[in-house]
């Protein structure tokens, strides 16, 4: 922010635009040694403050405990949070704002340029200049303003987190009952009710930090899998696609598979897209399967997106989450990994 105000006032002054040069390039340096801050909140990349989340892990193994077995793995993450504005028009607000402090530099890098070679030219500082000086004036008050509005964003306590994520944690305690009464013949179940999920997933990213090394030697991770219960609230929705300009399936058959549960039980489920500028926990073990190199290993997610506009908010109240929709997303799941285990050879 101190940094806008100063192009914004350096820009008043034509001749004296220079400047903005050698104060971009603090801008950047700062950008990048204050990077962990900036980016704490990250969900998909490994930069900023490494957070201590506190999770808790139950393994349910298969009757069948054969070498090299395969594994299901439900997530769920316990944190939430609240905040003054809607969640999806603070991801809104940063991405835009993202966007026009990238332009701003552009354009202003592009009038310090022009000042210095008017200082040592004949070129006049004319028309055109100021029309795009004043531009940029008018984007840099933008860019204040949207400041303005994430700085106070204050973080509070006043949600509940019944949807965010109370329906996961509970969906995934019910489930774990149901897979310790019912075991699977041949596959190993993990249950993972992660912390830090609203800080930057760090929750996920610490599990499989710590855990993936033994994961790999204890299964076979080519034939094995996430599902990750992110919301159900006032729906049931599995996301599909994932990617911001070009669409992708999130995996190559598991939703099929759920998909297919649902039918079979007469469970209505919506197909569904992650919130814009969000994640969830299954990106932590996407990005380790990448990395482990097991293209077999797919993921799988459950976020009700419409229910965006009441989470991080006072609106997140038990009533969204409905039996119905819980007890079903319950069945969907374990009606999936029943015939999931089924394909073990």
């Amino acid at each position: 922010m101190i940094f806008v105000c100063f192009f914004e006032l350096i820009l008043l002054f034509p001749s004296m635009t220079w400047l903005i040069l050698p104060l971009d390039g603090l801008f950047i340096l700062a950008i990048l040694l204050g990077g962990k801050y900036l980016f704490d909140h990250s969900r998909i990349l490994y930069f900023g403050k490494k957070k201590e989340s506190k999770n808790v892990i139950a393994t349910i193994q298969a009757k069948d405990l054969h070498p090299n077995r395969p594994v299901i793995i439900f997530s769920a993450h316990h944190d939430s949070v609240s905040s003054l504005f809607p969640t999806k028009f603070f991801m809104i607000l940063i991405l835009s704002g993202v966007f026009l402090l990238l332009f701003s530099i552009i354009i202003n890098i592009i009038l310090s340029i022009w000042s210095i070679v008017a200082i040592f030219t004949d070129i006049s500082i004319g028309i055109v200049y100021i029309i795009i000086r004043n531009i940029s004036l008018v984007i840099g008050v933008i860019i204040l303003i949207e400041l303005s509005i994430t700085f106070f964003n204050r973080k509070t306590n006043q949600s509940i987190g019944s949807v965010d994520n109370a329906s996961g944690v509970a969906v995934l305690l019910e489930l774990a009952k149901l897979v310790k009464k019912n075991p699977l013949e041949r596959t190993d179940v993990i249950f993972l009710w992660a912390g830090a999920e609203e800080m930057g997933i760090w929750g996920s990213k610490q599990y499989c930090v710590k855990q993936f090394k033994e994961l790999e030697h204890d299964y076979d991770l080519d034939k094995s899998y996430n599902i990750n219960v992110d919301m159900v609230g006032t729906y049931i929705g599995l996301v599909e696609e994932t990617g911001l300009i070009k669409k992708k399936q999130l995996n190559e058959n598991l939703n099929d598979v759920l998909k297919a549960s649902d039918t079979r039980q007469m469970i209505p489920s919506k197909k569904s897209t992650a919130a814009l500028g969000s994640g969830s926990d299954h990106l932590a073990f996407g990005i380790f399967a990448k990395k482990a190199e097991k293209k077999g290993f797919q993921i799988s997610c459950f976020t009700s997106k419409k229910d965006g506009k009441y989470i991080h908010s006072k609106k997140d109240i038990p009533d969204l989450c409905s039996a119905e929709n819980l007890n079903g997303c319950i069945d969907i799941c374990f009606n999936a990994i029943k015939s999931l285990d089924l394909r073990v050879e």
